[in-house]
């Protein structure tokens, strides 16, 4: 009688675990990064609350990248941002096509009607950037670090700098530093210093000691 196959030990292959991940579906947020390209264009003061949050590498949609960038531009040239301008910044970087369009940026402006809560959106963009990056970076050192030829003190000063970028490049970006809130509070008490006459806010009651 034939002997049923024997149960044999399967070895995990590690390299097969870190394809799996790299399986999974990155963190996103395009309905979200949609709502704010569409505010910027409408809304100048959108644009003041983003443009120094985000960059282009920060959204996930490839289009997307392209109008931040266009946007981007035109800021930095103090030119007006709305449809149109976006667009014809967009034939100039040769990228209209790239960013899906004139009906796609139409498309995107009729789905906001303000840029309420645009910060708020822009910092979930931001999270879900910051969420990628660490992926890519902790993936990478997994990969290098299965590799018998690599050194461990340089895998850990790249690990390091990978990290140091991510940190520097977009962390900083989201809130204030303690030095530039010092920096603020000395401009505003010079700014005080310089008017005539008492500081304060004026009242109508003369003394308060009878």
């Amino acid at each position: 009688m034939k002997q049923p196959n024997q149960i044999q030990g399967y070895k995990v292959d590690k390299s097969t675990i870190i394809n799996l991940e790299r399986g999974k579906i990155p963190p996103q947020a395009i309905d979200l990064e949609e709502v704010v390209l569409g505010a910027m264009m409408i809304d100048k003061k959108g644009v003041d609350e983003v443009i120094d949050i985000l960059s282009p590498d920060a959204f996930y949609k490839e289009s997307h990248q392209h109008i931040f960038e266009a946007i981007f531009m035109l800021f930095q040239e103090s030119q007006p941002i709305d449809l149109l301008t976006v667009s014809t910044q967009l034939k100039t970087n040769a990228k209209l096509d790239l960013a899906g369009g004139d009906f796609y940026l139409i498309s995107l402006t009729q789905k906001v009607s303000s840029s309420a809560h645009i910060e708020f959106h822009a910092r979930i963009i931001l999270q879900k950037f910051i969420q990628r990056s660490l992926i890519k970076i902790s993936s990478e050192i997994i990969e290098d670090s299965y590799d018998e030829t690599q050194d461990v003190f340089d895998l850990l000063d790249r690990a390091e700098s990978k990290l140091y970028e991510v940190t520097q490049g977009n962390i900083k970006k989201s809130s204030e530093t303690a030095q530039d809130l010092v920096i603020q509070a000395k401009k505003k008490i010079e700014e005080i210093s310089k008017k005539e006459g008492m500081s304060g806010i004026p009242s109508v009651l003369i003394n308060l000691t009878n």
